[in-house]
């Protein structure tokens, strides 16, 4: 067993339970006990392995509902053509760029967005991929960087629609194959939700299909739904419905699926997304680099909506997108006041730790007995006071860079701003000979 004390420890919970100098102690990969330093035995010290947090910040380990590891290579590139619209955006790029992807370009992406974001604190990831033409044994290849590097991650891959039968039937192959392997896991290290692109490339068909499996394996989806107006305005012009209510119907809603994006949603949208305990998850930095408007994410939570926090594979570093989520909001509304600290733990808290729970069937996103000893350990020297009344402005603020240890089912997978699992120097160099591939075979 590991005891981590002195520490002060932010524990996330609905009571804003903070200990100012507290210890966790760790055991199988979870939480055996938490509290004051004072209420430690001599019995108790003396039969762990003690690590001293010298009054360093402890909080839980960040969780991204909705993330790209595909698009790594993206950055840097330059484009061929120039992209005036969201529909540009994917025609122009994404849908050239993942066709292009092989095995290796799959593996070390996923390794450079494990990297930087169990850097940024980031424990656990709910992945979306598209390879189109490198589809088989994809998400074995993440999973496997997944593992190496030490992180949690719940892979899905895109269906879709755009590239014809036979890539329709190789991400639903993918999809199934993956989920039943999983399935038979006994860790709680990676699992898999079952991916579609967006309703605006998923004919009623394949739709019909999907919700079939989703169905029999007992699984939840992970889809874009409603990122840009084309996905709704699509949706009406060819069903004349919401792209939400379509999906609703199908039975692609539910409490294990993730809506990323739902930008262009409005309260009759949202009612369905809560009356089915769907997860949006908001991904605020790239809707905005994207120009596809801003999510209502405050409007939602006050009505009930599961809203949690993202980044869509454009930032790994939720404490900075975090941020930019609470003053987009107050920008949206026109208000100062929304998004209350209680509502941004629901959002980069509660919201994500929920949706692990019905994935992977633990507690985490919370420190407390029982759940997944997954945390970071930050070296932010606070220049104000720090207390649970106002963490939540230090983090919002001046989190970003100061992450120093990450750990993972209770191992230390981030080490003085390091990855203690994985060769960092030779992976990173690995990526930029890949990208270098990709983009060559653009041209």
């Amino acid at each position: 067993m590991k005891l981590y004390k002195n520490f002060r420890i932010f524990t996330m919970d609905d009571h804003a339970t903070y200990y100012s100098n507290g210890y966790l102690k760790i055991n199988k990969g979870k939480i055996e006990a938490i509290g004051d330093c004072k209420d430690l035995t001599k019995e108790e010290l003396n039969e762990c392995e003690v690590i001293d947090g010298k009054n360093r910040i402890c909080i839980p380990g960040m969780i991204t509902t909705h993330a790209h590891f595909y698009g790594q290579f993206a950055r840097g590139m330059s484009l061929s053509q120039p992209i005036c619209n969201w529909q540009q955006v994917l025609s122009r790029m994404w849908w050239k760029f993942d066709k292009k992807l092989t095995d290796e370009m799959t593996y070390y992406s996923a390794m450079m967005g494990l990297i930087e974001g169990l850097k940024y604190g980031t424990t656990t990831y709910f992945d979306h991929q598209a390879s189109a033409n490198a589809t088989e044994g994809s998400l074995d290849l993440i999973e496997s960087a997944v593992r190496q590097a030490g992180a949690r991650a719940c892979l899905s891959y895109e269906v879709s629609d755009r590239d014809g039968l036979d890539h329709r039937k190789s991400g639903i192959e993918e999809n199934v194959r993956f989920i039943k392997k999983v399935n038979q896991n006994k860790d709680a290290q990676v699992k898999a939700l079952f991916g579609l692109h967006a309703g605006y490339t998923l004919d009623q068909e394949t739709l019909e299909i999907c919700a079939d499996y989703g169905k029999k394996l007992d699984v939840g989806f992970h889809i874009h739904v409603a990122e840009s107006m084309a996905d709704v305005s699509e949706s009406y012009r060819l069903y004349d419905m919401h792209v939400v209510e379509r999906l609703a119907k199908a039975g692609i809603l539910g409490e294990k699926t993730i809506a990323a994006h739902g930008v262009n949603v409005g309260p009759e949208q949202w009612k369905l997304l809560e009356e089915t305990g769907t997860t949006v998850a908001h991904n605020v930095q790239s809707n905005i680099n994207n120009a596809v408007g801003i999510c209502p994410v405050v409007r939602m939570l006050n009505d009930g909506v599961s809203v949690a926090i993202g980044g869509d594979g454009y930032t790994y570093d939720l404490f900075t997108e975090l941020g930019f989520g609470v003053i987009i909001q107050k920008t949206r509304e026109n208000n100062t006041s929304v998004f209350s600290s209680e509502q941004i733990r629901q959002f980069a808290f509660e919201n994500p730790g929920k949706l692990v729970k019905k994935s992977f069937d633990m507690e985490a996103g919370v420190l407390k007995a029982g759940a997944a000893a997954d945390f970071v350990i930050l070296n932010y020297v606070e220049p104000t006071p720090i207390c649970e009344k106002n963490i939540f402005s230090h983090m919002t603020s001046a989190f970003s860079g100061h992450v120093e240890d990450v750990v993972v089912a209770g191992k230390e997978v981030v080490k003085d701003g390091k990855c203690t699992q994985i060769d960092e120097e030779r992976i990173l160099a690995q990526c930029r000979e890949q990208a270098e591939k990709l983009w060559a075979s653009l041209d």
